[in-house]
């Protein structure tokens, strides 16, 4: 885990700090407004979408180097969704800190978060100016990060409707993340594209991310039931952990589940005797065995990519230690 970090590091936080300071000097005559762009970009470490940007460039025979404004643009239309998912999830704390809407309320959140699409976009299309790529290759570009946000979207929006709701299958839930970890495969497949890799080796890179990216996502799953604020906010406002969604399965430990579940709040007490249950119904394991099953996929997806190793360490990396 270290070496990832230290690697997403090197190749993320120059690409940050340059997506911070573009958003930062910006003249903005509202002080809550420049206030909360402030407050996000001094709290936002997203060094993983630009370093995967410039990994998957490289993978394919690219220079890496040529990525930063790809890197900044993915970063900054990244950043700018968090905070709309803070909104409709009522999240006003996050990491031991106040979030936009935490902070500043929901009005301001939302024209943050807007402002950060709209930098986004100046930097995509800035960056692709200045490109030596073909035409027809930006366009493409373009189109690709269009369908892929575009799919996260939707995944967020079916999530919806899980909201609360205990009698979602495990495969619904699953399908859903993996529509939301679209992002990620745009990170990685913009990337390749960048560094002219054929479409073969975007499709691997690509199908890489996507993996990768619903890895994390349910990685997210496991460290919330093991935050007790977070664990109440997805019980009252988002959908249910998968692990949980598993164990509901069974129908020795459901009843007890539920009771839990259907309190006010849970209190501490409470979310050790939860856990303890989903544990015995085998949500954990479940949730172990498919880490595997994603990890070994991905694996599959950059077998004969270049820097496959990095690749591979990264997967390793994403496991939960607990599993």
């Amino acid at each position: 885990a270290e070496e990832v970090r230290k690697l997403f590091n090197e190749r993320g936080a120059k690409v940050l700090e340059e997506a911070a300071a573009s958003v930062l000097r910006e003249k903005i005559e509202c002080v809550e407004a420049k206030e909360a762009l402030s407050h996000f970009m001094s709290h936002w470490r997203d060094v993983v979408r630009p370093s995967l940007v410039s990994l998957a460039c490289e993978a394919v025979g690219g220079d890496p180097s040529i990525t930063a404004p790809m890197g900044k643009s993915l970063t900054l239309l990244s950043g700018a969704t968090d905070i709309h998912d803070d909104i409709i999830d009522k999240t006003m704390v996050k990491e031991k800190g106040h979030t936009v809407v935490g902070r500043f309320g929901g009005d301001i959140a939302l024209m943050a978060g807007d402002a950060l699409i709209f930098e986004g976009f100046v930097e995509l299309f800035e960056g692709l100016a200045r490109s030596d790529i073909s035409p027809e290759k930006k366009l493409a570009i373009v189109h690709t990060i269009r369908r892929l946000y575009a799919e996260m979207l939707d995944g967020e929006a079916l999530e919806l409707r899980f909201r609360a709701r205990t009698d979602i299958k495990p495969d619904e839930y699953i399908y859903v993340v993996r529509k939301k970890a679209a992002d990620v495969e745009a990170c990685m497949r913009v990337g390749a594209m960048l560094g002219n890799g054929s479409k073969e080796q975007a499709d691997a890179v690509g199908g890489y991310g996507r993996l990768l990216g619903t890895m994390v996502l349910l990685r997210n799953d496991l460290e919330d039931m093991l935050d007790l604020n977070l664990l109440n906010l997805r019980i009252k406002n988002e959908s249910l952990p998968l692990p949980i969604l598993y164990a509901l399965e069974n129908d020795k430990k459901k009843g007890e589940i539920l009771a839990i579940l259907k309190k006010e709040k849970v209190s501490r007490r409470g979310a050790e005797r939860l856990l303890k249950l989903i544990s015995e119904a085998g949500g954990i394991d479940k949730l172990e065995k498919l880490f595997m099953e994603l990890k070994n996929q991905a694996g599959v997806k950059i077998g004969k990519i270049k820097i496959g190793k990095i690749f591979r360490t990264i997967l390793k990396a994403t496991v939960p230690k607990k599993l």
